[in-house]
């Protein structure tokens, strides 16, 4: 699959089949993470990639009230949203049952003299995308998510992941238990401007 095919069927995944992620797959993901941009090729990423059975049930534990909150919400009234609502309900209550979960990671290192937020932000998310990307085109399914937010004291914790390092996202990564693409989105002639608005 070219990237083009990778990019416009790269939905966000949020139903994963039990099946392990392969070792190489992981690694090939996590290479096209770090192909990513970053201010001044600082590269002030990390990832953790929790494999193991039992801190993967410790940490979807944490996110078993999220899922009973959705389950809550009331009917959107239109399918895109039942969706939505769907699968972040699947999302918080299966996070422990899912193959693999990466969190990507970042130092706030740039500029040197002045650190800032943004910069680290910029390539935390990049590298995100990438992995994304590259998982869809790997026959893999991977959703980009900021759930951790909910939880952060207590994943630092079980991960034992400094203080100064930021959790940028939450990426559940596995092979897809439900349909691939193609991603919905604007023409882009609603949204591109040439030479001015």
């Amino acid at each position: 699959m070219d990237v083009f095919d990778a990019m416009n069927t790269a939905r966000a995944m949020r139903f994963f089949k039990p099946d392990p992620v392969p070792s190489e797959l992981i690694e090939k993901v996590l290479w096209a993470a770090t192909r990513a941009s970053s201010p001044n090729n600082t590269q002030g990423w990390d990832f953790i990639v929790v494999t193991d059975p039992e801190v993967r049930k410790q940490l979807g534990d944490l996110f078993l009230p999220f899922a009973e909150r959705v389950s809550k919400f009331p009917d959107p009234g239109n399918d895109t949203d039942r969706r939505t609502l769907k699968g972040a309900q699947n999302l918080g209550a299966n996070m422990g049952n899912f193959p693999c979960i990466i969190f990507v990671c970042g130092r706030n290192i740039y500029p040197a003299d002045n650190p800032r937020e943004p910069f680290m932000y910029s390539a935390v998310y990049a590298a995100s995308q990438n992995l994304i990307v590259a998982a869809r085109a790997l026959g893999l399914g991977a959703a980009f998510t900021t759930l951790h937010g909910m939880v952060e004291k207590q994943i630092r914790t079980i991960l034992n992941i400094p203080d100064e390092m930021y959790i940028g996202t939450t990426i559940p990564l596995g092979y897809p238990d439900g349909p691939e693409g193609p991603v919905s989105r604007k023409d882009i002639s609603e949204v591109v401007h040439y030479n001015g608005w």
